[in-house]
């Protein structure tokens, strides 16, 4: 995302007239808005408006009439609170600012553009201190920014409206690795490429096949059969999202100084010994990790099975390995030769992902599982805490 206010079509007018702008966490910051405060002193405070892309380097209108203050109330002269429709509002941080309250006040026309949202803030709040101390919000200052360190080759401006941008900060320093990109860690992959972690590490050493493709999340590309899967999802995904890294490779013990700065790790193979040989070596490593897995067989002229997630951290990994299959798979059992179960993948992903945010509290938890069971005929979850 472009993170100079000059390089974004639809500011013109607010630095023309010298707002003093920033782009901070997918937000438009107005800095220096000068206010008094109850006791009629001169004080200053930030706006920050959630930012609306029509396209990369377009702004579009807002999609709300409300907008974030780091202030506290702000006053008339005669000390009576000029009414902003002011929430308290919990730890909302955009960049390095901490913002306290949420102002709604709108006018019956509205705001189209956000030229017309920001001067009428602006206007409302500095008003009594532009008059009363002759000071002006309209400074044109320049101010440094933190690099942005956003995962996405373009905008979540999403996240931003929706205002979750502090659970996102619970997963901006995790380097996720996912062994394994068959049908369960191609889904994976997907929902993680997604997920604003700040780096991911993908390994396989297999090639996509035709069966693959009736499980592989979106589009399947005829002229990449034969070809390695980790060539396909980087091809697929590489323009999404930086530090995305694909690794050729079959993964076991020997490979330990590949995951020495990896904080969670994803295992979706289908091979015992190696899935035993690869949770031992991530368990000396000290990173918690969650093994995938499902059984599913045809009974009575219908398939029915399991789909099981298991988390394992230094609090579960001795119940946790009891409950995964660690010997060499045997037999083509149905699972490997009815491919049309695309949807059982896809929920063994999600499941799976579901529970590392619940880890890292993105998500509530009030459950605990670290072992779940997904019953395909009961369509009932299971788990063991």
């Amino acid at each position: 995302m472009l993170s100079a206010p000059a390089n974004l079509k639809g500011l013109e007018d607010l630095l023309s007239g010298g707002y003093s702008l920033s782009i901070t966490d997918a937000h438009l910051v107005v800095n220096d808005v000068w206010y008094l405060n109850e006791a009629g002193e001169l004080a200053k405070g930030r706006l920050g408006a959630p930012l609306t892309l029509d396209q990369e380097d377009k702004v579009g209108a807002p999609k709300s009439h409300q907008i974030y203050w780091s202030g506290s109330p702000a006053h008339y002269a005669d000390g009576t609170p000029i009414p902003l429709g002011a929430a308290k509002v919990e730890n909302i941080s955009i960049g390095e600012t901490l913002y306290l309250w949420h102002l709604s006040n709108k006018p019956p026309e509205g705001f189209a553009i956000y030229t017309s949202l920001i001067e009428h803030y602006v206007a409302l709040i500095s008003g009594p201190a532009e008059q009363k101390f002759g000071v002006t919000p309209r400074t044109g200052a320049v101010y440094e920014v933190s690099e942005d360190l956003s995962p996405f080759k373009v905008a979540d401006t999403f996240s931003a409206r929706a205002e979750i941008t502090d659970l996102n900060f619970n997963l901006a320093k995790e380097r996720v690795a996912i062994i394994g990109l068959g049908g369960t860690g191609g889904f994976v992959l997907d929902f993680m490429v997604k997920t604003p972690v700040y780096s991911i590490d993908a390994f396989d050493f297999d090639a996509f096949a035709v069966h693959n493709g009736f499980r592989a999340p979106g589009e399947v590309p005829f002229d990449m059969f034969g070809q390695p899967k980790t060539v396909l999802y980087q091809r697929k995904y590489d323009g999404f999202r930086h530090r995305l890294y694909f690794h050729q490779l079959r993964v076991g013990a020997c490979n330990a100084e590949r995951f020495a700065n990896i904080t969670f790790a994803f295992i979706c193979i289908d091979d015992g010994e190696a899935r035993a040989e690869i949770c031992a070596m991530l368990r000396t490593l000290g990173v918690p990790f969650i093994d995938v897995g499902m059984g599913v067989e045809k009974e009575n002229g219908r398939l029915d099975g399991l789909v099981r997630t298991t988390m394992f951290d230094d609090t579960t990994y001795d119940r946790a390995i009891a409950d995964v299959p660690l010997d060499k798979e045997e037999g083509e059992g149905a699972y490997r030769t009815l491919v049309q179960i695309v949807e059982l993948n896809a929920l063994n992903a999600a499941l799976a992902v579901i529970r590392y945010k619940q880890m890292r509290g993105f998500y509530a938890d009030d459950a605990g599982f670290f072992n779940s069971l997904f019953s395909v005929g009961l369509s009932k979850m299971m788990g063991a805490t």
